[in-house]
């Protein structure tokens, strides 16, 4: 008996002290947490996906409808019809995007603000869950939100400034220019007649191409571009300008290219003394004050504004100069103090020089543009693009031949404008 005593008191001990079978307990009430655990990934990464999913789609949405507005806008809608456009698009794009993988709920919002179109954009949905069901949490709730702006073309008015004066009646090449003076004995300043017989019909009859031809198929060259793109038919309008001894308005501000082709400048035909000037120190103001101050273009009636000047840079007070010395110092490169009054009206400012050729055998040419310059060229003549590329800066051009001249208008128009093409 003595001996089972310690067997079973030994028996007790030990399995008092044994914790193999705990390892079985703990194990099974870990499992639950564990699995729950699994449980909420897997919910999470298929709400997680479908975040990505629904986060895509108003991505695209949002980019839709501002593109969209943009479009509606340059088309020359009013600010309601692009938004209406706007929102229209974004739906579009958001349900088409999803496809039917998700169902979620779009709110959007696109404002007009001056030039630009901008969008606020949130999605929602609720997804089912798999095992945090089992727990009451049946759904997740996702929401998620973007944002797009976009900046529409802005309305411009363009006036159009051409020198006519009796230099623009010089031929446009050197071999023209030679054969007026071997047909006529001058080649500048001496057209004063218009029956023909003077030196101005002479050259129409020998179809010597004079500049302001060029000048004017210039013009019409951007008139042609402006007609091809629809997006500036909308926003464009354009306005001719004109001087020589005067400052003359051809064409009112228009949408209408056609007619201001209708209304090209005529040639300045010089008959007298006053006729043959080009006192543009003294016209100036008066346009600047005609142009006035620009708008922000976020409407026709608030466009922006430029000028685009052609001319040879030149003031001539009077061709009384010929005979009254005294006058001779004003023929030079013309003040270029209007440069800053437009600049600071917010008006885009651009100035193409078709350069005055230096004419050393003319002793009028000698005794004015001949002279030495007094800034910084060895002439007066070569005064003048220093001083119109100080005025436009990046806005200046050089159009010394044909092809320059006629393809300068265009050119600048491209370049110093605010309306950019996109595609």
């Amino acid at each position: 008996m003595g001996v089972a005593r310690v067997t079973l008191t030994q028996t007790l001990r030990s399995l008092r002290h044994d914790r193999r079978g705990n390892v079985a307990i703990m194990f099974a009430l870990a499992l639950l947490p564990l699995a729950g655990a699994v449980g909420v990934a897997v919910d999470y990464s298929m709400a997680s996906r479908q975040r990505t999913v629904i986060q895509s789609a108003l991505d695209a949405a949002m980019l839709a409808g501002a593109i969209a507005g943009k479009a509606s806008l340059d088309a020359g809608a009013g600010t309601s019809t692009a938004i209406e456009a706007a929102n229209t698009a974004a739906a579009n794009s958001f349900n088409s995007n999803l496809g039917g993988r998700v169902t979620a709920t779009l709110s959007v919002d696109f404002k007009k603000t001056g030039m630009n179109m901008t969008g606020t954009g949130s999605a929602t949905a609720s997804v089912a869950n798999s095992f945090m069901g089992i727990f009451g949490n049946k759904t997740t709730a996702l929401r998620t939100t973007s944002q797009a702006a976009s900046s529409a073309q802005p309305y411009l008015n363009v006036y159009l400034l051409i020198d006519i004066s009796a230099s623009m009646l010089l031929p446009s090449t050197s071999a023209g220019i030679t054969q007026m003076i071997n047909g006529q004995g001058c080649a500048l300043a001496c057209h004063d007649k218009t029956d023909g017989t003077d030196s101005y019909g002479w050259a129409l009859s020998k179809n010597i191409q004079l500049r302001y031809q060029v000048v004017n198929q210039g013009i019409q060259n951007l008139l042609d571009y402006l007609q091809s793109q629809s997006v500036l038919k909308n926003h464009v309008k354009i306005e001719m300008w004109s001087f020589d001894h005067a400052l003359k308005k051809n064409a009112s501000m228009t949408s209408s290219y056609s007619n201001i082709s209708n209304h090209f400048p005529e040639p300045s035909l010089a008959s007298t003394d006053a006729s043959a000037a080009t006192p543009f120190n003294s016209l100036i103001d008066s346009f600047v004050s005609s142009v006035g101050t620009a708008g922000d273009g976020s409407s026709a009636s608030s466009p922006q504004k430029m000028v685009i000047i052609a001319t040879d840079g030149v003031n001539d007070p009077t061709r009384g100069w010929v005979s009254d010395t005294s006058l001779r110092p004003q023929v030079r490169v013309f003040d270029t103090g209007f440069c800053a009054d437009f600049t600071k009206n917010g008006v885009t400012l651009a100035i193409i020089n078709t350069p005055y050729y230096p004419m050393t055998w003319d002793w009028g040419y000698n005794v004015t543009l001949g002279q030495p310059g007094s800034l910084g060229g060895a002439t007066r003549v070569d005064d003048i693009p220093i001083a119109l590329k100080k005025c436009a800066g990046k806005n200046f051009t050089i159009a010394s031949d044909v092809s320059a001249i006629q393809s300068a208008f265009t050119n600048l128009f491209v370049t110093a404008s605010p309306i950019r093409l996109t595609k």
